[in-house]
C-alpha cells in the first residue's frame, strides 16, 4: 500500500511540475517573445527585409526563429469570343506520387526505418527482410496496378498494367515517395482531374489514413477547350514560351499576387497576421467569332493539304469596325506530309514576304490619284520597252514583258489591273509621275498611309521594307507591283479595308473588351490611322476595278465568281527569293488573294495568303470564295430578322439554330408546314435546293436541366453561359455526356 501510494503521489507531483512548465512557457511567451510572433524580435531573423542577408543572425547557425514570406497567385484572367464563349480558361490538374512506406505491411510502418542492404531495421529492435511478406505486397502492387490502368487507360494509352507494378514496386523497394502519373499541361487527354483523385482514394486498399499513401500535387493549366482554333493568336505565357494575347495582354490577365508571412520556430511553421489577399487577373473578351474562326481555319487546312504548301495564313476582319474575327496560321510540320497545326509564328502579323500583285491596288490608287479619266488612255500589257534619258540626253532602254511572247497588246487600265498586268501598271505609273521621279511616286504611296507603322493589340507592325534609293529603274519598275521588297500580309488586309471602308483606314483589333466577374472594365474601339486616304472619287473607282478583277471578262479571279455571293479583291503571285543562290525560284511560289465581301456593301475585308507551292495558281482565290461563301451564310442565319422576305437565294448552312428563329428561317426562305414543338429550344436543320428540313432536336430541357448532347461545344457553352452555369469541357468535337449541378450551377461536357 505505501509503494502504491508513494506512487501516486509520484504521478500527481509530475503532473503538477508539467502543468506548471506548461503554464509558464505560455506566459513567457504571451509577455516576454510576443514581439517573436509579430515579426519585430532581434532575435529572429525577418527574411522579407530587402537587406536581410546582412543581418548578424544570418550567419548565427543556432538562430532557429525565421520570418519568410509565400507569395499568394492569384488566378489569371479568362479569355472569351465576341459571343461571350471561353477561348482560354483555368483547369486545376494533379500529378500523383506514393510513399512507399504506407504500402508495407502494418508491422513495417512503426517507428523510425533504417535500410541496410535487404533488410529493414525498425524502432524497438525489430527488423524485417524486405521481402518477409512477398505474397501480401505483390496482391497490393497487382491490384492497385489494374484499378489505375482501369481508370486512366484513354489518356495514358501508353501506360499498361507493367507500369504501373514498376512504379509501385520501386516505392516499396526504396521505402519513399515515388511518381505514379503526372499530367502533361499541354495536352488536353494527359490530365489527372479532381474526380480522378476521388476515385483513387475510395480503392479499399488506399482508403486508409494519409490517403493510403497517395500524395497529389495540384496544377493550374491554361485550356483551349476548342483546340488548335486561333491558338498562335490567343497565345501562351510560360517560363519558356510567351506569344500571343496572352502575351501582349498579360499585365491585364495576370492579377497581382499576394503574399503570407510565416515565423518558422524550432521547425514550427505559425501563419503571421500580415496577409495580403491576391487579386485575380481581369478576363479578356476578344473580337474572335468561333462560327468564322472555324470556317477560316478548315479552308486554310483544306487549301493548304491540297497543295501541299510550307505554311499559309488567313485572316477575316470586319470592315466597318476593324474587329479581326477570324485568324489562322497553320504550317506544316513534316516535310513531304501534309500535317499542319497552328504555326508557333503569326503568319499575318510578322512574316514579311513580297506581296506581289496585291500591291497593284496602292499603284491604282496613286494613278487615280492623278487622273480624272482613266478610260481615255490605252497602255502596253504584254510588252514594252521603256525608254528614259539622263541629264546629257544619253538613251537608255528597258524591254519589260509579263509572259514569253514578245508582242504588243495594249489595253485602259481597267483590263491591265483586271488581268494583273505588270507592264501595264507600270506604264500607268511612269505616265503619271514620269520615269524619271520614283520619289514622287513614294512620297504619293506615303501619303496613301500604306507604308505606315503601326501598333496593335498584338504588337508593332513595321512598315514595308521598299527600297528607296535615289533612282533606280528596276526598283521603281518592281515597287509597282510588288517585288523587291517585303511587308505583312496584314499590312496588305489594312489598306484593302481602307478602299472597302470609304477610305478611312483603322487598325485591327482584336480584344473589344476587359471584365471581371460582374463589370466591363475597358472598352476599345479601333484605332484610327486616317479619315481618308484618298479622294473619295478616287476610292470610288478603285472598288470598280477591284470587282472587275471577279466579274471582268480576263479577271484573274473570274473562275470564281458566285452568282449568289459577290466578292471583289485582287489576286497576288510572286516567286520565292533564295537567299543562298540569290535568285528567284521559278518553281516555288507565294499565292494570295485580299479582297472583301459583298462587293456593294462590304461587310467583311479577308486575306489569304499561301507559301510554297510549286506551282503558280489562284488557289488563294480558292479558299477566298469558300471563305466568303461559308461567312456570309453564317451571317444570313444570324440577321435572318434583316433579310427581306423577297430574297430567298442563299440557303443558310446546316448547324444549330436557335427555335426563337424558325419561324423567320422557314419565312424568309420560303418554306411552310413546319411542326415546331415548344420544348425544342434548338434545331439541326439541313437544305437542299429550296427546301429546309427540320431535323431532330438537339436540345431538351430534362429534369429542370439542359440537355446538350449533340451540340458542338461552342453552341452548348455558350447557351449554358446564357443559363449562369460555369462549364468545364473534356476532349474535343460533339457533347457526349454531360453532368449537372443545379446547386453549385456548375457543369461537366464530356465531347467525343
Amino acid at each position: 500500500m505505501k509503494k502504491s501510494s508513494a506512487k501516486m503521489v509520484l504521478v500527481y507531483l509530475s503532473v503538477v511540475i508539467l502543468g506548471l512548465a506548461c503554464f509558464l512557457k505560455i506566459v513567457h511567451l504571451i509577455f516576454f517573445q510576443r514581439s517573436l510572433f509579430e515579426g519585430t524580435s532581434a532575435q529572429c531573423l525577418d527574411k522579407t527585409q530587402p537587406d536581410w542577408e546582412s543581418n548578424p543572425l544570418a550567419d548565427d547557425t543556432t538562430c532557429n526563429c525565421f520570418i519568410v514570406q509565400n507569395d499568394l497567385k492569384p488566378l489569371r484572367g479568362e479569355i472569351y469570343d465576341d459571343r461571350g464563349r471561353l477561348l482560354i480558361s483555368n483547369f486545376n490538374v494533379f500529378d500523383i506520387t506514393v510513399d512507399g512506406r504506407m504500402l508495407q505491411p502494418k508491422s513495417y510502418r512503426k517507428g523510425q526505418h533504417t535500410i541496410v542492404n535487404d533488410t529493414i531495421y525498425c524502432g524497438g529492435g525489430r527488423k524485417f527482410s524486405r521481402s518477409a511478406n512477398p505474397a501480401e505486397i505483390e496482391k497490393l502492387v497487382n491490384e492497385l496496378a489494374y484499378a489505375f490502368h482501369q481508370q486512366f487507360k484513354d489518356r495514358f494509352p501508353k501506360k499498361n498494367i507493367n507500369y504501373y507494378k514498376k512504379q509501385f514496386r520501386k516505392a516499396i523497394k526504396e521505402m519513399k515517395n515515388a511518381p505514379i502519373l503526372q499530367s502533361t499541361l499541354h495536352r488536353e487527354k494527359e490530365w489527372i482531374t479532381d474526380e480522378d483523385t476521388a476515385f483513387v482514394n475510395k480503392l479499399p486498399l488506399l482508403s486508409q489514413k494519409r490517403k493510403g499513401g497517395l500524395n497529389y500535387t495540384i496544377r493550374t493549366v491554361r485550356i483551349n477547350p476548342y483546340g488548335d482554333l486561333a491558338r498562335r493568336t490567343l497565345g501562351m505565357y510560360t517560363d519558356n514560351k510567351k506569344f500571343g494575347l496572352e502575351m501582349s495582354q498579360n499585365e491585364i490577365l495576370q492579377g497581382e499576387a499576394g503574399a503570407q508571412k510565416y515565423i518558422y520556430v524550432n521547425q514550427a511553421r505559425i501563419p503571421l497576421n500580415e496577409r495580403i489577399e491576391p487579386v485575380d487577373g481581369f478576363n479578356i473578351h476578344t473580337t474572335l467569332n468561333l462560327e468564322i474562326q472555324n470556317v477560316v481555319h478548315n479552308e486554310l487546312l483544306k487549301i493548304l493539304i491540297e497543295e501541299n504548301a510550307e505554311w499559309g495564313c488567313a485572316v477575316v476582319m470586319e470592315t466597318k469596325t476593324g474587329e479581326v474575327k477570324a485568324i489562322s496560321n497553320l504550317t506544316r510540320t513534316q516535310e513531304g506530309h501534309s500535317v499542319y497545326e497552328e504555326s508557333q509564328q503569326n503568319y499575318a502579323l510578322t512574316a514579311m514576304v513580297e506581296p506581289g500583285s496585291t500591291f497593284k491596288l496602292a499603284s491604282l490608287l496613286a494613278y487615280l490619284e492623278r487622273t480624272d479619266n482613266d478610260s481615255i488612255k490605252k497602255y502596253p500589257m504584254m510588252y514594252h520597252t521603256f525608254i528614259r534619258k539622263n541629264k546629257n540626253g544619253k538613251e537608255f532602254r528597258y524591254p519589260k514583258t509579263d509572259g514569253y511572247e514578245r508582242r504588243e497588246e495594249w489595253g485602259y487600265p481597267i483590263e491591265a489591273f483586271q488581268r494583273s498586268s505588270n507592264v501595264g501598271i507600270a506604264a500607268m505609273i511612269f505616265d503619271t509621275y514620269s520615269i524619271d521621279n520614283y520619289q514622287e511616286y513614294l512620297k504619293k504611296i506615303d501619303s496613301l498611309f500604306i507604308t505606315t507603322t503601326f501598333s496593335t493589340q498584338l504588337g508593332m507592325i513595321n512598315a514595308p521594307n521598299i527600297k528607296r534609293k535615289a533612282y533606280d529603274f528596276h526598283s521603281y519598275y518592281n515597287a509597282c507591283f510588288g517585288t523587291g521588297f517585303k511587308m505583312t500580309p496584314i499590312q496588305t488586309l489594312i489598306y484593302f479595308n481602307a478602299v472597302a471602308n470609304d477610305g478611312k483606314m483603322i487598325v485591327p483589333l482584336f480584344v473589344n473588351a476587359v471584365t471581371n466577374k460582374n463589370d466591363t472594365i475597358k472598352k476599345f474601339e479601333a484605332e484610327v490611322i486616317a479619315e481618308q486616304i484618298a479622294k473619295p472619287e478616287t476610292i470610288k473607282r478603285a472598288r470598280k476595278y477591284l470587282e472587275a478583277v471577279v466579274s471582268g471578262e480576263r479577271g484573274t479571279a473570274r473562275a470564281y465568281k458566285n452568282k449568289y455571293i459577290s466578292f471583289a479583291g485582287k489576286t497576288g503571285t510572286r516567286d520565292i527569293w533564295d537567299e543562298t543562290t540569290q535568285s528567284y525560284l521559278k518553281n516555288k511560289n507565294s499565292a494570295s488573294f485580299c479582297g472583301y465581301f459583298p462587293a456593294d456593301e462590304p461587310k467583311y475585308t479577308a486575306i489569304v495568303f499561301i507559301y510554297n507551292v510549286s506551282r503558280k495558281s489562284t488557289i488563294a482565290v480558292k479558299a477566298f470564295a469558300n471563305i466568303a461563301k461559308n461567312v456570309t451564310r453564317l451571317a444570313y442565319l444570324t440577321s435572318l430578322r434583316e433579310i427581306p422576305t423577297e430574297n430567298k437565294k442563299v440557303t443558310p448552312s446546316s448547324r444549330a439554330i436557335a427555335n426563337v428563329d424558325i419561324p423567320f428561317v422557314f419565312q424568309g426562305y420560303g418554306v411552310e408546314n413546319q411542326k415546331l414543338t415548344k420544348d425544342s429550344p434548338y434545331f439541326r436543320i439541313s437544305y437542299s435546293d429550296n427546301e429546309l428540313q427540320q431535323a431532330k432536336s438537339s436540345v431538351l430541357l430534362e429534369k429542370n436541366s439542359p440537355n446538350m448532347i449533340g451540340l458542338t461545344a461552342a453552341d452548348a457553352v455558350y447557351e449554358l453561359n446564357k443559363l449562369g452555369y460555369v462549364t468545364k469541357i473534356y476532349g474535343r468535337g460533339r457533347v457526349k455526356n454531360q453532368e449537372y449541378n443545379t446547386e453549385k450551377m456548375t457543369a461537366k461536357l464530356y465531347l467525343e
